[in-house]
C-alpha cells in the first residue's frame, strides 16, 4: 500500500456543528482513489483552532497518520496533536425526492 503525495486543504472545523463529509476516504492507493467509505475525521488540534485534514477508512488510518506527523515536522500542516474522530452514521427515514414523496405532502397541507 502506497499513499501518494497530494495536497491537503485545511478547513477550520467547528465539532459542535454537523458536517457534509465526502463519500470515501481520503487516500490514494497507485494513483487510485480509495472508495472505501470514511470511517475517521483526521483534525489537528493547535493553538490557533482545530483545523480538518481529510477522512479516511480504518485501512488507511495509520499510514495517514505517519504521513501527517511527517508534514507536521516539514512545517507543511499545523503543529498540534491529530485527533481521529470516529464518523457516527446518521440514518433517517427522509423525503428522497421521487414524486411520490411530493404528491404525499402535497394531500398532507391540504388536510
Amino acid at each position: 500500500m502506497i499513499v501518494q503525495k497530494s495536497d491537503i486543504i485545511i478547513l477550520h472545523c467547528d465539532t459542535e456543528d454537523n458536517v457534509l463529509l465526502p463519500e470515501h476516504c481520503s487516500a490514494k492507493v497507485e494513483g487510485e482513489e480509495c472508495q472505501l467509505p470514511p470511517s475517521y475525521v483526521i483534525s489537528v488540534k493547535s493553538q490557533d483552532g482545530e483545523f480538518m485534514l481529510a477522512v479516511v477508512c480504518d485501512d488507511h488510518k495509520s499510514a495517514f497518520e505517519v504521513r501527517l506527523a511527517m508534514m507536521q515536522e516539514a512545517n507543511k500542516i499545523p503543529k498540534g496533536t491529530l485527533h481521529f474522530q470516529r464518523v457516527k452514521a446518521v440514518v433517517t427515514d427522509c423525503i428522497t425526492g421521487i414524486n411520490e414523496d411530493y404528491i404525499e405532502l402535497n394531500d398532507k397541507r391540504q388536510e
